[in-house]
């Protein structure tokens, strides 16, 4: 889950500041379609694992009928994902202010950071394989390595032969594509009737929002299900005697995924000591009230004051703090970026599936444009999982053993999040220059 896609605090129609205002940090509720029976959803999780357990046991193979709740269950996922994708990514491209080169300095910065998370991710995937021995393959299956695609033929796929072909193959790559299009021309059009004092795109803008919120309420109700897959799943793999194998793996990929993590925060206080010319130490004393509310809540937008506070207290001007803590809970997910191409090396792992070179780098490429997209959707880690899957030919109906630790590496990976949005608020600072003065809290201690 990512800086915004925790279903249990934000609310998605606030998540945007209104065209034209300052931006502010957006109001929190809670959204009870997110929480059955008034619970958070991890607690129904870890509740459908401990019930798994013991009914795999007991039922043994005829455990393997229970795998048809996941496989719903992602089906529906992967349905509402590409128009989801493209709606989060429409919204967030003309509903925020991003100008000229300060917003592509951001950009670049945010780029750069992404790259160096998945980069951590692959690496440390490939050196410790966390889903050796997993043995998720189905008994007598022969593993087959993912057709390796040429430069060329990714770069002819990057362009679609219909605008229902993209989405009826919930290729990631066009759709991101056609979508940065459309949003870049629609930002062009809100501009050019707003310098003649129109407001005919108002409507364009309205109907994004609301088929926004529309998608996002039916993911919501998607999202509930999920322990009834981590049931199936979890009292499958126990059945056929795969239960604790995966278990000791899936130990392996937190430590994994929290190193890498570490190693992600690590890259953050060089750039501050590099870049910034600031004491990595001040940044992180600054930081620890904002990673202690983000780690409990998941949710980067639930944070956003706190975040402001700190940013204040480090010298930030109040533009760039705003700027980049608005618009980095859409378009900055490192840490979530460094997970997904974690679990996608620990899933071809787990099946015997080797990928190669090629392979690794279609999946940093399919995980980049993911994590943008998946920035205001709940569980959109997880969301769009599939759809990378998809893109090295990797299957995704054992995917639901992921979620009975990912209330865990969810607040962790949240948590560099946030981080990231701050250094990067930091470093456009710095770069930029602040726009006005700033009003600055008192340095904690």
């Amino acid at each position: 889950m990512t800086n915004a896609e925790s279903p249990e605090t934000e609310s998605v129609s606030d998540s945007f500041p209104t065209p034209g205002e300052d931006l502010a940090p957006p109001p929190v509720q809670d959204e009870p379609e997110s929480r059955p029976g008034g619970l958070p959803l991890y607690v129904w999780v870890i509740a459908a694992v401990i019930v798994a357990v013991p009914l795999g046991w007991y039922l043994g193979d005829r455990a393997a009928g229970l795998e048809i709740m996941p496989k719903l269950i992602l089906r529906a996922l992967t349905a509402l994902a590409a128009p989801l994708v493209v709606l989060a990514i429409l919204s967030a491209i003309v509903t925020n202010e991003i100008h000229g080169r300060q917003g592509a300095l951001m950009m670049v910065f945010y780029l750069i950071n992404t790259l160096v998370a998945m980069v951590i991710g692959l690496t440390l995937s490939n050196v410790f394989q966390p889903g050796r021995g997993a043995s998720l393959a189905a008994p007598g299956t022969v593993a087959q390595a993912p057709v390796t695609k040429s430069v060329t033929d990714l770069v002819v796929e990057l362009i679609p032969r219909s605008i229902g072909e993209a989405f009826s193959t919930n290729n990631l790559a066009q759709l991101v594509l056609l979508t940065l299009a459309l949003g870049i021309g629609l930002v062009q059009i809100r501009d050019a009737q707003r310098a003649r004092g129109e407001t005919s795109f108002q409507p364009v803008i309205d109907l994004l929002t609301i088929g926004f919120e529309l998608l996002m309420k039916v993911l919501l109700w998607v999202v509930a299900l999920v322990p009834f897959a981590v049931l199936g799943i979890v009292a499958s793999s126990v059945g056929k005697q795969e239960g604790m194998s995966v278990f000791r793996s899936l130990i392996g990929l937190i430590l994994v995924v929290v190193f890498g993590l570490c190693c992600q925060v690590a890259w953050y206080l060089l750039q501050m000591a590099v870049l910034a010319r600031m004491s990595p130490v001040r940044f992180l004393r600054n930081a620890l009230d904002v990673m202690a509310s983000t780690f409990s809540t998941a949710s980067t937008a639930a944070t956003i004051p706190i975040t402001l506070g700190s940013l204040a207290r480090l010298g930030v001007s109040r533009r760039n703090s705003q700027l980049t803590a608005c618009i980095g809970t859409n378009f900055n997910n490192d840490g979530t970026a460094l997970y997904q191409a974690t679990a996608a090396i620990f899933m071809a792992q787990s099946l015997g599936f080797s990928l190669s070179l090629g392979d690794q780098v279609i999946i940093m490429l399919t995980t980049l444009v993911a994590s943008v997209g998946a920035g205001g959707i709940p569980s959109g880690s997880f969301v769009t999982l599939p759809l990378i899957f998809s893109a090295v030919s990797l299957p995704a109906e054992k995917l639901p053993i992921l979620l009975t630790v990912d209330w865990l590496l969810d607040r962790c990976r949240t948590t560099s999040n946030v981080l990231g949005d701050m250094t990067v608020a930091v470093l456009l600072d710095r770069v930029w220059g602040g726009d006005k003065p700033v009003e600055t809290a008192p340095e904690l201690t």
